[in-house]
């Protein structure tokens, strides 16, 4: 059990990185009023045994010393209870700050271990039952402080009343460890099934326009269900263990308490203690009980607490692919990219084999083929989300990875087909890139969202709902792409962005591309057959591999795969979960 629990204590202090001296006087503060409230029944039997003698000086000499250790009792509590409120905030400030920088840096491998659910999860409650285990650590160690003391005070009154409460103290603590262990076991199992719910839940808010659509309502249904019935099958089994831990072992108190008395009443008769010292030791029963309840509590939150530390672990410690960035500064380039015999593998798979193709500087080159074939998988590269396995990436004749993170993300950029749009004014959003007003406006007025913006109430100042809800799809991409210009970039890359636009705003997509080519070189991703047709060029993949480039005239008279591509004039209906 100790070792276990050096183990929990050990990887909190590591994780939490608290201030050692704010440690030290929650450590302090808890040792200070816990041993006051070990003094007080103490003294107490001394005024019963002095006002028993009629002694009336050493009686108020006792209340005196009594009302003192109380009044430092309440100080030493109202300072653990501050120190605590500190190492709180501390905590969390430092977890929330770890995490945020970790979801920064990660691959997009992350979210296929951490599903979204677990990450909310241990955003929302991990982070905070963390916070809390500083204190329960504290209380912890000092509950064991307390138990001895009180095992060496009795002992020192009567060496038998002693073994009677050591047997009790050891009962009492292995049965309540063992269902401890019991509870946390299907507490975890709880925490997966909640996770699991949380994701499925918001994958749903996510794709719920899809799932009307498709009427997918009824399966979703019953895979939540599933796991409601699973979540409620756990978390009974564990309600009986936590039972067990908290109730069924009463039964020791009483029978250890009948046993205690029965000894106690042999003592006095036979005049070998007297009644200061009968009232001691039951004062130092009901303690012990209480002391080894508080101890029972810390030891099992910590137990708990460590499966949040284990969870938070698992998200600092994801190890994305080490990518090794270079350090060369500059946004003065043409454009101009080459793939030359590019291979990348992902866990030993192979996803793109030996491509190589040259893109000029304002030329628009669409990438297209099957679900699978490879297509994002290039636009990863270029956002350098991965390291390829062979072969070189170069802009401007420059490896890629030669320039450094901040001069990279001002040379090439992405829009996606699910944009993000923050819960703030369409000023605010664009301030983030640009708080130029002229160059927003320039902006939007070339991707030609301006016109319906200056129709809004509050023009650039209306504040858009949670990721943009109160406006269409369409709006939405709009407002995303000329974020994306305004960083002033000479690489586009656009990923499948018709997938949320309505017909009418889908119409402007080939006037938008065509002025964006005027100064940008432009690499897409999509499905749909009219806007390949507008590219310049047209890589088409199949199964990692290059099957052919060309014009959309000559692919069309040309390639069978292509020709299959362009007959579908919708396309296929998308999986709307992650992880299915």
């Amino acid at each position: 059990m100790i070792s276990e629990y050096y183990k929990f204590i050990k990887d909190y202090l590591v994780l939490a990185e608290l201030k050692f001296k704010y440690v030290f006087v929650n450590f302090l503060s808890a040792i200070l009023y816990k041993g006051f409230s070990i003094l007080l029944p103490f003294i107490g039997s001394l005024i019963i045994k002095y006002l028993t003698m009629q002694d009336t000086r050493m009686t108020c000499i006792y209340l005196v010393i009594f009302s003192l250790v109380y009044i430092l009792y309440i100080v030493a509590l109202y300072v653990n209870y501050y120190i605590y409120g500190y190492n709180m905030n501390y905590c969390y400030d430092k977890m929330t700050r770890k995490v945020l920088n970790k979801l920064v840096s990660v691959d997009d491998n992350f979210t296929r271990v951490i599903s979204k659910g677990r990450l909310m999860n241990s955003i929302n409650s991990d982070i905070i039952e963390i916070g809390d285990m500083c204190d329960q650590i504290a209380e912890f160690l000092v509950g064991i402080i307390q138990i001895v003391a009180v095992l060496i005070i009795v002992s020192a009154v009567n060496i038998y009343l002693a073994i009677v409460f050591v047997l009790f103290a050891y009962f009492y603590l292995a049965i309540q460890n063992n269902a401890d262990r019991k509870v946390n076991y299907y507490h975890n199992k709880v925490k997966i099934q909640d996770d699991n719910y949380t994701n499925l839940l918001t994958q749903i808010v996510s794709g719920l326009q899809e799932i009307k659509t498709f009427n997918m309502l009824d399966k979703l249904k019953t895979k939540l269900y599933s796991i409601q019935k699973k979540f409620s099958k756990y978390y009974g089994i564990k309600r009986k263990h936590c039972a067990t831990r908290d109730n069924d072992v009463k039964a020791i108190i009483y029978i250890f308490r009948f046993v205690l008395y029965l000894i106690l009443i042999y003592l006095v008769f036979t005049k070998k203690i007297d009644v200061s010292i009968l009232v001691l030791v039951v004062s130092y029963h009901e303690y012990l009980v209480v002391y080894i309840n508080d101890l029972v509590e810390s030891s099992s939150t910590i137990r708990e607490t460590n499966t949040a530390v284990l969870r938070v672990n698992d998200i600092l410690n994801y190890s994305s692919e080490d990518i090794k960035f270079g350090e060369l500064d500059t946004t003065d380039i043409y454009g101009m990219i080459e793939f030359k015999n590019v291979s990348l593998n992902i866990k030993k798979k192979e996803v793109l084999h030996n491509i190589s193709f040259k893109i000029d500087h304002g030329e628009v080159v669409a990438i297209v083929g099957e679900a699978g074939s490879g297509k994002t998988m290039i636009l990863n590269l270029l956002l350098r989300l991965y390291k390829q396995s062979g072969g070189y990436i170069k802009i401007d004749n420059t490896d890629i990875f030669e320039f450094s993170k901040k001069s990279y993300s001002n040379i090439v950029s992405v829009v996606t087909q699910k944009p993000f749009i923050f819960n703030m004014s369409i000023r605010r959003n664009l301030n983030f890139v640009d708080k130029n007003i002229s160059n927003q406006i320039e902006a939007c007025k070339k991707v030609g969202i301006h016109d319906f913006i200056e129709t809004l109430p509050n023009g650039y100042n209306t504040v858009l709902r949670e990721n943009g809800s109160n406006i269409s799809g369409g709006q939405k991409q709009m407002i995303s792409i000329a974020r994306t210009i305004l960083t002033d970039t000479e690489v586009l890359l656009l990923d499948d962005i018709t997938t949320s636009l309505d017909p009418d705003t889908a119409k402007l997509v080939p006037s938008l591309i065509k002025n964006l080519k005027e100064d940008h070189t432009i690499v897409m991703v999509t499905k749909k057959p009219d806007i390949m047709s507008i590219a310049d060029r047209i890589i088409v993949l199949d199964k990692g591999r290059i099957n052919a480039v060309g014009t959309h005239k000559e692919l069309l008279k040309n390639n069978e795969i292509y020709q299959m591509l362009q007959s579908r004039k919708s396309p296929s209906k998308l999986g709307v979960f992650d992880n299915d």
